[in-house]
């Protein structure tokens, strides 16, 4: 109850899901394909594999997706009387979840991510995944898993130039070789060894992980839920709703001290009700409450040709 897959998966936030024409979300996530559907407050689910590896050790799969979609965790935000503007962002976002990204998927996506639009940092992440990923196939789709940080780390930039990733390219590998370096000491990195590399990772030149990369790496992986990306966003809604104004540290540290540990929570709600009142066109919005229905534009895996459905 309160949750909502749509919100929670068509947010922005992970580039490895879309919504299909049938109607089913559909992603890789921790080596494991689900295709996933909501109705009413019954999650319908679809998985590759019985169980499924994480940095907490393999999960059955319904636990896997009560703990990766944050099912029992619903935010507790508390709103001043005087800031309707939040107050009609939470309720508009009502069923919203931060999910668990895998740690390294999702500090090269969100290196990929900057100054990109989310369509085209979705097919540069899959074209990582089909050249160095290992395939599954599942009711007639190909899917890649996400390839392993010292396979990555053995490509050189040129590599990545040559598929028009930009000035992103050199970054790519210098992430994945600072982190395959440390992860020769760690069979099994655990949450708080995830947290201590991308804290080191933002502090290595070239890697691309600066305050915002970082911010959002923090959030979206490695359960920081007061951590608060910034971005001219961001900068704009603090100012014209706040009259809050200075640079990115300064507005992050107002948004992380004014909404504690469910900053991140506070910061999202308003970052997309924000968009959806003042994004030019619908390409720029986050959500798109109006067409939450529409299957995405680009899907995470390749068509390559009813069957039993279990539910939480």
């Amino acid at each position: 109850p309160g949750f909502n897959l749509g919100y929670t998966l068509g947010s922005g936030q992970v580039f490895r899901w879309g919504r299909d024409a049938d109607g089913w979300w559909k992603g890789i996530v921790y080596n494991t394909v689900f295709h996933l559907r909501q109705d009413g407050d019954s999650l319908h689910y679809l998985a590759s594999s019985t169980r499924v590896p994480t940095y907490l050790g393999p999960m059955p799969v319904s636990a896997f997706l009560e703990w990766y979609l944050r099912l029992k965790a619903s935010p507790r935000i508390r709103v001043s009387r005087d800031d309707t503007r939040l107050r009609a962002a939470r309720q508009k976002l009502r069923g919203f979840r931060f999910v668990r990204q895998e740690p390294f998927e999702c500090i090269i996506s969100y290196v990929l991510s900057v100054q990109a639009h989310m369509n085209l940092t979705k097919q540069r992440i899959n074209f990582i995944a089909k050249s160095f990923g290992h395939p599954i196939s599942f009711r007639n789709e190909a899917y890649w898993t996400f390839p392993q940080p010292h396979i990555l780390a053995s490509q050189a930039g040129i590599f990545f130039r040559r598929q028009r990733f930009g000035w992103r390219s050199e970054r790519v590998p210098l992430s994945a070789q600072h982190v395959s370096v440390i992860l020769k000491k760690i069979e099994c990195p655990t949450l708080d060894q995830w947290r201590s590399i991308g804290d080191e990772l933002k502090g290595v030149p070239g890697t691309g992980v600066g305050l915002k990369v970082g911010k959002c790496i923090d959030l979206f992986s490695m359960d920081r839920l007061n951590a608060v990306p910034v971005d001219t966003w961001v900068l704009k809604l603090a100012k014209e709703w706040y009259g809050v104004k200075g640079s990115d540290a300064k507005v992050c540290a107002w948004a992380e001290n004014r909404g504690g540990s469910q900053a991140g929570y506070m910061n999202e709600y308003l970052f997309i009700y924000y968009r959806e009142l003042n994004a030019p066109t619908l390409h720029d919005q986050v959500i798109s409450f109006c067409a939450s229905d529409i299957p995405s534009p680009e899907l995470p895996f390749e068509r390559v040709g009813a069957q039993d459905q279990n539910q939480i």
